[in-house]
């Protein structure tokens, strides 16, 4: 009865420690978690950035005309005028943001925990023969 229940033991602990929802996959899903959660916040703020530079663009002309002498538009003594509706102008002094994705989580596969159970199960078979020789050998 000692077999059966080594089985069912070391399985039961595989899978809670290791298994698809054990503690490490948990442990690896909050890390993840905080992971992307910092890079979201990043990502508003960025986002915040570029409206707030895009709405001083479209509504103030001094905005404008420092803008295009930083990108290498304009002289000092030059005038600029802004054409509505065209949307052409590209921000080339923000780069890009990086987005991340979630990645899959660690852990030990349900047929693998059931071969390493299986396998102390028979451990502990094999002992039992083994001591039940060696008791009737003495």
């Amino acid at each position: 009865m000692l077999v059966p229940w080594t089985v069912l033991f070391v399985y039961s602990f595989f899978s809670f420690i290791f298994g698809q929802y054990g503690l490490y996959a948990r442990k690896h899903l909050e890390s993840e978690h905080v992971r992307l959660l910092e890079n979201q916040i990043k990502l508003e703020n960025d986002n915040r950035d570029i409206l707030n530079a895009k709405n001083n663009l479209m509504h103030d002309p001094d905005a404008l005309s420092v803008y295009t002498r930083q990108l290498g538009y304009g002289e000092t003594d030059e005038k600029f005028i802004r054409i509505l509706g065209l949307n052409v102008a590209v921000n080339t002094t923000i780069p890009a943001k990086q987005v991340f994705y979630a990645v899959d989580r660690d852990y030990i596969h349900d047929s693998i925990i059931k071969v390493i159970s299986a396998c102390f199960g028979l451990a502990v078979l094999v002992l039992f023969v083994i001591r039940h020789f060696l008791n009737k050998e003495m």
